[in-house]
């Protein structure tokens, strides 16, 4: 039989020749057959056929393949399938900007979050024995709460290192703000007294000195390089005298490396014996007190030793010890642990900020996934476009599996580019994203575990967004294609329908969380605190200011400046005293109640603005309050006092008497309820002192006035202050970070689903083209025309809404319930959300089909 090649002969020859060796010539005759109904002898059916292939060929070109053997083929298969996704990325430019820039802020919102996550679960895994490490609990029944401390008794570690084998090292731990001075420089900063055996526990290198032999003098200092650098400069500082806080002097006998941000230590820039401070302390009184908790204590455990074992064992140890006490054991929490797992209730850890860090993974999991559906949403949609080249690249020879790589290909040099763009978006935000507790993470191009890891988040990208897309168009039959006759029926409209669902459910329930979280934390800040903040600064107190107290205190008066002073043994936002000693009339003997206690003196009602609800503050005018006391509701409520004033109490051996009842002062937790405490008398306290600045003074003018004061006082120590309500508000910095993190990922997801939505109704415009053409011919309006369009995607947010509302309320009104002051869901957070959500998609949508509803009918029928 004679064949008539039309077309490109050779090239036509050689696909020929290839179907035959392959065996899928009849295959592909068969098909032909059925589509012209003819016999196989018909020449003019072999024409028809060669025309066919031509019209095929001619389809081809753009993708000319110089020679057409296997062998060349599976050589060049990826390069091939590379320039196909480039060329339809090229060629359909706004959705391939839809596309990747979804997928650029999905990744950005990902990998932000794994450096969040990466740094906080980072926390001193560089110590080489943090699995042997614990650090002891106290955990105590007092006002019949089950209560979880650190501080220890101190005979603890001396029975521990002593009488356990299982102990390999033990060190005491407490730290203060300390003033330091050498040769003419003058410092504050933080220190740890500690044992020799710290510095063995723990991996803090020594670039100079010896580990075993730096703490044993008490009277030695070991400094950071950066501490060292300030006191000394470029001097060699080993040897040399540090001035600590006006005490004494001690000899630096060794300097460690900065402590990394990732540690719970990285505050610490000295260390000092702790044998030296129990010696010359008030610490010394309480040397065999088993009932005062006045120290932590770390230890590391053998080798063969588990520490849940041994926390068993000496659970009891402080109860055996102590025959006053009722109802306390110890434990030990494995270092490991600490940062993440810091909050006990009941005397169980119930977590901490492992919460937080589980919650923010799934958000970055869910955002990156909400990414992915618009990829699948928008290749699914345009499946059409494509039909026609599947059905010829099944028809000529290509597999499932050839199709389902070629759109994996695609859907990864799609994920590529929108990672490097993610990249330059963290390069470029991480700056400005410190305030939302991103001041420590880092974008390291020279660590090979975060590229190892930001391609396996591409490729998991990729695989993910076009995993339903291949499946999909992969499975395209060729016959009904290349007829024309090829329709994506119900079952693609409807997952796409879940998909878009799915995205704004989970938006919606993002910005509901947000706001409950925005509301609690407005909810607490509203809280009567007890006191007044505005303009009260605190300052920290010495040994010479306590000695120079009269003098400073009137001195700031003088200024004209200052309002009142007052001197108290610790600040507002925090309690140093907690005493379980207090008896009156009436206190079942039984019982374990602990009194939270200030010590101050003069003028503190007056400083700190508190609120009386009966009696009087403290006065000079009666000489017998050296001995009195004033209670606040919580513990009036507790001691049940119906007439308290002139009223006594007895503390530490001696008589008090109640001379007011305050409202509750909030100086702990602000979700919490207020423990009951008192406010004692105590001419000698002076750890804190407070000033309030007058109402009309300029704040700075204020400062400048004081500092020279402040100098001259207390000349050991530099000058240093801190606004109270500053120090009030960092008490919501976790729950302020989470709300604004949630909050933009919020904005981000439905930013993102928006892009979809957005991509979507261009397409769906553009598919009813010549409909809405028909229609505004026959009078339609463009409001009409805008509602048909529309009305499908406002109905998939309202589905969306209503199932995200009720999950939304469960999982947050969960979560309101770890706070004991906390707020209920108000109507408006779940309106604010639902309706927010609704009219940003009526926008979105509105910009494509308000478009297409105005378009001139004329343009869109004159192909026809």
């Amino acid at each position: 039989m004679n064949i008539r090649i039309i077309g490109p002969p050779k090239l036509a020859t050689h696909l020929l020749q290839w179907f035959i060796k392959n065996e899928l010539f009849e295959e592909v005759l068969g098909d032909l057959d059925e589509k012209f109904h003819t016999t196989r002898t018909n020449k003019s059916l072999l024409k028809a056929r060669l025309d066919y292939w031509y019209q095929a060929l001619n389809y081809l070109r753009p993708f000319t393949i110089k020679k057409y053997r296997s062998n060349s083929i599976n050589n060049n298969m990826q390069l091939h399938y590379l320039k196909i996704g480039y060329r339809n990325l090229n060629k359909n430019k706004g959705y391939s900007l839809i596309n990747i820039g979804g997928l650029a802020i999905g990744m950005t919102v990902a990998m932000l979050i794994g450096l969040w996550i990466h740094y906080e679960t980072s926390f001193d895994r560089f110590h080489e024995n943090i699995d042997r490490i614990g650090i002891i609990r106290k955990h105590s029944l007092f006002n019949d709460v089950k209560d979880t401390q650190l501080a220890v008794p101190l005979p603890l570690y001396g029975i521990l290192k002593n009488n356990y084998p299982e102990v390999k090292r033990i060190t005491r731990f407490k730290g203060n703000r300390m003033g330091l001075k050498a040769n003419d420089q003058i410092v504050r900063k933080t220190g740890q007294w500690v044992d020799p055996d710290f510095l063995e526990i723990f991996s803090l290198p020594l670039i100079e000195g010896n580990i075993k032999t730096s703490l044993n003098d008490p009277k030695s200092i070991i400094l950071t390089e950066s501490l060292a650098r300030i006191l000394f400069g470029h001097e060699d500082p080993m040897g040399k005298a540090v001035r600590i806080g006006n005490l004494y002097d001690a000899h630096v006998t060794g300097i460690i490396k900065n402590i990394p941000g990732n540690s719970i230590f990285n505050e610490i820039e000295f260390l000092v014996p702790f044998e030296y401070f129990l010696e010359n302390s008030y610490l010394k009184r309480y040397k065999d007190d088993w009932g005062s908790n006045v120290t932590q204590v770390f230890l590391e455990v053998s080798k063969q030793v588990s520490i849940d074992t041994f926390s068993e064992k000496i659970s009891l140890l402080n109860l055996e010890r102590d025959p006053k006490s009722r109802e306390q054991k110890l434990s030990i929490q494995p270092f490991a642990k600490f940062h993440l797992y810091d909050e006990y209730e009941n005397w169980e850890n119930i977590g901490g900020k492992i919460t937080y860090v589980r919650m923010f993974g799934v958000i970055g999991i869910l955002v990156l996934l909400i990414a992915c559906i618009n990829f699948m949403n928008l290749s699914t949609a345009r499946s059409q476009k494509r039909a026609k080249e599947v059905g010829i690249r099944k028809a000529i020879g290509s597999q499932k599996k050839h199709l389902v790589l070629q759109f994996f290909s695609e859907s990864i040099m799609i994920a590529f580019f929108a990672f490097l763009i993610s990249i330059g978006l963290i390069f470029l935000g991480v700056p400005y994203l410190h305030a939302l507790g991103f001041e420590n993470q880092t974008l390291d191009v020279t660590n090979v575990y975060l590229w190892v890891t930001g391609i396996i988040i591409c490729l998991t990208t990729g695989l993910l967004a076009g995993s339903y897309p291949a499946l999909y168009l992969s499975s395209f039959q060729s016959i009904k294609t290349l007829k024309g006759t090829f329709q994506q029926g119900k079952g693609p409209a409807i997952f796409r329908k879940i998909l878009v669902m799915s995205q704004f459910t989970f938006s919606v329930g993002l910005i509901i969380g947000t706001l409950v979280i925005f509301q609690q934390i407005n909810h607490v800040k509203e809280r009567p605190i007890g006191y007044n903040p505005d303009r009260l600064i605190s300052f920290p107190g010495s040994n010479e200011i306590a000695e120079n107290f009269d003098v400073l205190k009137q001195t700031l008066l003088n200024t004209g400046y200052i309002e009142a002073v007052a001197k108290t043994s610790g600040p507002m936002t925090t309690v140093y005293n907690k005493w379980s000693d207090f008896s009156w009339a009436g206190k079942d003997p039984d019982s374990q109640i602990a009194l939270e206690s200030l010590m101050t003196e003069w003028d503190f009602e007056k400083t700190a603005g508190l609120k009386f609800i009966q009696g009087r503050p403290f006065s000079p005018e009666y000489a017998a309050d050296s001995n009195a006391v004033i209670l606040n509701e919580s513990a009036l409520e507790v001691i049940g006092y119906k007439d308290p004033i002139g009223r006594t109490m007895t503390s530490g051996g001696r008589e008090i008497t109640i001379v007011g009842v305050i409202e509750d002062i909030l100086m702990l937790n602000p979700y919490e309820r207020v423990s009951p405490g008192v406010v004692l008398f105590n001419a000698d306290a002076a750890n804190n002192v407070l000033v309030k600045v007058k109402p009309a003074v300029d704040l700075k003018e204020a400062l400048a006035s004081l500092k020279p004061i402040f100098e001259q006082n207390n000349p050991s120590f530099p000058f240093e202050y801190s606004f109270v309500d500053e120090e009030f508000n960092k008490k919501f910095s976790m729950e302020n970070q989470v709300g604004k993190l949630a909050g933009l990922f919020a904005a981000l997801a439905i930013f993102i689903s928006c892009l979809g939505l957005l991509g979507l109704s261009s397409y769906v415009a553009e598919q009813r083209t010549k409909e809405i053409g028909i229609r505004k011919v026959l009078g339609a309006s463009v409001g009409v025309l805008w509602r048909m369009l529309s009305k499908d995607f406002v109905a998939l947010v309202i589905f969306s809404c209503g199932i995200a509302i009720p999950i939304a309320y469960y999982v947050m009104h969960n979560w309101l319930q770890q706070y004991e002051y906390r707020v209920e869901i108000s109507w408006w957070v779940i309106g604010t959300a639902g309706l927010g959500t609704l009219l940003i998609t009526i926008l979105t949508v509105s910009l494509q089909t308000a478009k297409a509803a105005m378009a001139n009918p004329v343009k869109s029928l004159r192909r026809e």
